[in-house]
């Protein structure tokens, strides 16, 4: 028997940060608290022990599971740790030593002085807990109060009155009883509701089964009072089943959740429903077993003097609590429904918002490419019920150039040039047009119902509209745009409308910008050539079906080959030829070029490794804008020249005077600094198409170039009935070339009488039909083999 007592009182400090402590407390507690009263008598020292171990080891329990479970940070839970810790040395020293081994009536005192104030102790930390619980600040006070009244009024009606009753005289020790079972009761609520509002605690499930035990403890303690019963086992056996279970409790891992100081568990409908349940339960049925159980039993319609009075005003009072606790519920529903409305009203606003962002450009408030897919279908639909209506009309435009906006004045200028052009166009949009930005600098305008001129005029307006000058920070700014124009035309779905109207845009662009250009269902089945053109290129080089053509570069005093321009050729599997006017656009298109570039290179300059050894000769390869602007180009070319040991001027870049011209200063300057760099590295710069463009002599001063290639059509009228301003030309162009040190080609060269021209203007290379047509590498290899040709200069 004492082993068990020992056991329990080492479990509160040697186990407590074991997980399962508790229940290793539990049951060894559970064990002493049971056996040992019935077994106390017959010692007093057994006794006292009893009083004193067991209270001892709970008080032990009590404080490692505050310390592990982070209780001791909480006002509340260290009023209510202090209280249980009172009442374990109160009842240990005061109780157990001081009255049942001793007999003192001071110590006694101290024991009930103490005890009442641990009482209170805990109550006003319920209470607190109560305070800051989930749902109305005054609802968990009410529960409690439901359940205590609900409780009391039985208990006073059966036990408290009748014992009041009998009572010869009221002393201390009488008051002391019967005050315990009346504090317990509100306890006991106070904890039985805070276990509802945290959940499934376990440690509060034990918690307030500590409280049930100590209450009936005390309450067999009052009937000890007032009977000739003695019931001291039972009750000493429930006081310390109260201590075990409350060491238990504070030790049981789950109470750290029960300190929620700041984020309270939301008091559910479940767990609503159930307080007002029990509340409800409790309103019918106390005032039931009040009054029925007195009459069963012979003792009359209320026990005591005053029993009916007491039951009268104890059923009011818990009709009152019931009363404001379902008060509290309306309120908090009207308030929830209110809170409800106005959750709703966000939710719309927010949604209007969401779908106003979802169908509107934020920069210029216009509608985007959503919105305008869907006014599309409605007119589209509408239009398939009406087909005698005029068709809708879409126009698409696009700013040219805006690239060069935000590259000069930055991104911010861009945006406020976008917002004036969108304001502008809002003047155009009138009834049941609509506008919108699709991204980036294009717009469209939807025409519900139009005739062709009337789509014309509106465009023309939006050319006009738009060329007109931009005043931003002191700056004038003039811009043009390109427009595609669907109208007259059937389609059949929005995105099709899109797209035609996008293949108009595109042509306008291709024909030079600043341009009108209607749909036609020739433009569609370009696009289609396009892209079919685009899909076979994607898969040309992979089945090797490109070759380089060669065509010589003649000496026109010697006739000895110079030089050699490398063409690019490409024949589908199983098909014909494809022209390189048709392909190469479409390349440059796609970004192809690129990739097809790097292929042409690598071939040329492997063939141009043998024809400079043997012959001396240069290879020329055109080279496309987009590559230019690759910034892996200059590594490319350098990587081929050391591949094949190519040595200096053996290698030339031929490009057009509107490739290094037609695009930004920065792109222009860093054109110019790459060439510059591989002619540092001996390869020759050949500027195509000379005097075709808009050609400025002042950039031949600044431009990287050695050679300058005369353009066909200089060279077809020289032999014309009036030549004379063909030849005046020509001429200039050969001696200003001269002049400058830079080597001159005529191209296109295609009879005699056309040479001869040439050779007297003092030209001094050519190149044409006349002298050879693009040929395989291995015809070129025949023919220098035959006419051996001078090392390049």
């Amino acid at each position: 028997m004492m082993q068990s007592l020992f056991a329990a009182a080492r479990t509160g400090s040697r186990l407590a940060g074991h997980p399962r402590a508790w229940l290793v407390f539990l049951v060894l507690g559970g064990l002493a608290a049971v056996t040992v009263p019935f077994a106390a008598g017959a010692s007093p020292v057994v006794e006292t022990l009893s009083w004193v171990l067991l209270p001892g080891a709970s008080a032990l329990a009590v404080l490692a599971g505050m310390r592990r479970n982070g209780l001791t940070g909480s006002r509340p839970w260290r009023l209510i740790g202090a209280g249980l810790l009172i009442t374990l040395l109160a009842s240990a020293l005061g109780w157990g030593v001081g009255w049942v081994w001793l007999r003192s009536p001071l110590l006694l005192g101290v024991y009930q002085a103490g005890t009442l104030a641990a009482y209170g102790l805990a109550l006003v930390a319920l209470v607190m807990l109560s305070l800051r619980a989930s749902g109305p600040r005054w609802a968990a006070l009410l529960d409690a109060g439901t359940i205590t009244v609900g409780v009391a009024m039985p208990l006073w009606t059966l036990l408290i009155g009748p014992v009041a009753d009998r009572a010869v005289h009221i002393d201390t020790d009488l008051v002391f009883a019967l005050a315990l079972p009346v504090v317990d009761l509100f306890i006991l609520g106070l904890v039985i509701r805070l276990a509802l509002d945290s959940g499934r605690v376990p440690g509060l499930s034990l918690l307030g089964a500590s409280y049930a035990a100590m209450f009936f403890s005390d309450v067999v303690y009052l009937l000890n009072q007032t009977s000739n019963e003695v019931y001291g086992a039972v009750s000493t056996a429930c006081w310390l089943g109260w201590a075990v279970l409350t060491g238990a409790a504070m030790l049981h891992p789950s109470m750290a959740a029960a300190n929620r100081t700041q984020e309270p568990a939301p008091f559910t409908r479940a767990r609503l429903a159930a307080v007002l349940a029990l509340a409800l339960a409790l309103t019918l049925v106390s005032p039931l077993v009040s009054v029925v159980v007195p009459m069963v039993t012979g003792a009359g319609p209320a026990a005591g003097a005053h029993g009916g009075s007491s039951v009268t005003l104890l059923t009011v009072l818990l009709a009152v609590l019931l009363v404001l606790r379902l008060s509290t519920v309306v309120c908090v529903s009207v308030a929830q429904a209110a809170d409800l409305r106005v959750a709703l009203h966000r939710q719309d606003v927010l949604q209007r918002s969401l779908s106003h962002r979802a169908s509107h450009d934020p920069l210029t408030g216009l509608g985007n490419r959503t919105l305008l897919g869907e006014a599309l279908h409605t007119v589209i639909t509408s239009h398939a019920a009406a087909p005698d209506a005029p068709h809708p009309a879409l126009l698409l435009l696009d700013l040219d150039a805006f690239k060069d906006v935000n590259d000069t004045y930055g991104h911010p200028v861009g945006d406020e040039v976008l917002t004036v052009v969108a304001q502008r166009l809002r003047e155009l949009v009138a009834g049941e047009r609509i506008l919108a930005r699709l991204g980036g600098d294009e717009f469209a305008i939807l025409l519900p119902r139009a005739e062709p001129g009337e789509a014309m005029a509106v465009a023309q307006r939006m050319l006009e509209t738009v060329r007109a000058p931009y005043l931003l920070d002191g700056r004038e700014l003039y811009l043009t745009t390109s427009i595609g124009v669907l109208t007259g035309t059937a389609v059949a779905t929005a995105s099709d409308a899109l797209r035609d109207a996008d293949l108009a845009l595109y042509a306008a662009k291709a024909a030079g910008k600043n341009q009108i250009v209607v749909f036609d269902s020739e433009l569609r089945a370009r696009r289609l050539h396009h892209a079919e053109i685009a899909v076979g290129l994607r898969q040309a080089l992979a089945r090797e079906e490109f070759t380089l053509a060669y065509q010589p570069v003649v000496d026109l005093t010697s006739g000895t080959i110079y030089a050699v321009e490398a063409l690019l050729r490409w024949t589908p599997a199983g098909g014909r030829p494809i022209p390189p006017d048709v392909f190469i656009p479409v390349a440059e298109d796609t970004g192809l070029i690129v990739e097809i570039g790097r292929w042409v290179l690598n071939q040329a300059c492997a063939d141009a490794k043998r024809w400079h050894e043997r012959y001396g000769i240069a290879v020329t390869v055109n080279v496309s804008g987009r590559q230019l602007r690759e910034r892996a180009f200059r590594d490319t070319v350098l990587d081929v020249l050391a591949r094949y040991a190519l040595p200096e001027n053996a290698l030339t870049l031929e490009v057009t005077e509107s490739m290094l011209l037609a695009t930004t200063a920065a792109e222009t300057r860093r054109i110019v600094e790459l060439l510059a760099e591989l002619r540092a590295h001996g390869v020759r710069i050949a500027l195509d198409d000379f005097g075709t463009g808009y050609s400025s002599l002042a950039y031949l001063r600044t431009l990287p170039v050695d050679i300058l290639k005369i353009d066909r059509s200089f060279t077809a009228p020289l032999t014309d009935t009036d030549p004379h301003q063909a030849r005046a030309f020509t001429k200039a162009i050969v001696e200003l070339s001269a002049s400058l040190g830079l080597s001159t080609v005529v191209e296109g060269v295609e009879s005699r009488e056309q040479a001869a021209v040439l050779q007297q203007m003092g030209c001094p290379l050519a190149q044409g039909y006349l002298f050879s047509q693009p040929a395989p590498a291995r015809a070129i290899d025949d023919m220098l083999q035959v006419a051996p040709s001078k090392s390049a200069a």
